[in-house]
């Protein structure tokens, strides 16, 4: 079994993101991973704060969570962040470290590959921007429309049901808006979104994409060649 480490920018999607891996493993006949519960941030607002504040501030955080884990025998991290994911540089900080971290970013890489025009709606626009930029590395004629949209966030913070925040935040006329510019997939840049992919599915039939799927496996195979 693998232990990993849940980091998540807030106690919801850092809940959400134990539950994920639960859910992967009630699909196998024994558990395969053991998640520990590790936020960043107590809330979306200190959560949005901290993903601005300065390289030194992120990076002592990010130490003081790394350090406690990989004291508890930890060496596998899953970022269940897409906005942190882009906010710090988990890829330097991998080797810093020494250890195994899993994030939606190395997903959008491969990602860009596949798709030519993509639709991304996500927590905020600093999200956005490091998905966009994230995908044009690897392909360079790729064409992203991206929304930023912390209403969403908040409004799942607080438990409201995906029908009522699909209309609130108007995420059905986004779906259109997508389609209606050539976008081949619906790219959920926000690990709070899933919650809301059900409802997303019956005003679109763009393919959803959610990357944590792709951080699953990459994070067996990995712990295999260990």
């Amino acid at each position: 079994m693998i232990k990993v480490a849940v980091i998540a920018g807030t106690p919801v999607d850092t809940q959400m993101g134990v539950d994920y891996l639960n859910k992967k493993n009630a699909e196998y006949e024994l558990p395969v991973v053991y998640p520990v519960y590790m936020p960043v941030s107590d809330s979306c607002d200190a959560q949005l704060k901290f993903q601005y504040s300065s390289y030194e501030e992120k990076h002592k955080r990010m130490d003081e969570i790394f350090d406690a884990a990989i004291a508890d025998g930890i060496k596998d991290f899953f970022i269940y962040c897409n906005s942190l994911s882009g906010a710090f540089d988990f890829e330097t900080y991998k080797e810093e470290k020494g250890v195994r971290i899993y994030t939606p970013l190395q997903v959008y890489r491969k990602l860009g590959k596949s798709y030519n025009r993509v639709g991304c709606v996500a927590a905020n626009n600093l999200s956005t921007f490091n998905i966009e930029k994230t995908l044009i590395e690897s392909n360079d004629q790729i064409y992203m429309i991206g929304s930023g949209n912390m209403s969403m966030v908040s409004s799942i913070e607080e438990g409201l049901p995906p029908a009522e925040i699909m209309k609130r935040c108007g995420v059905d006329t986004l779906a259109r808006y997508f389609e209606e510019n050539g976008c081949e997939c619906f790219l959920l840049g926000c690990t709070h979104f899933p919650y809301l992919k059900e409802e997303i599915a019956k005003v679109t039939k763009l393919p959803i994409i959610d990357p944590a799927d792709e951080m699953f496996e990459a994070m067996l195979q990995g712990a295999e060649e260990d």
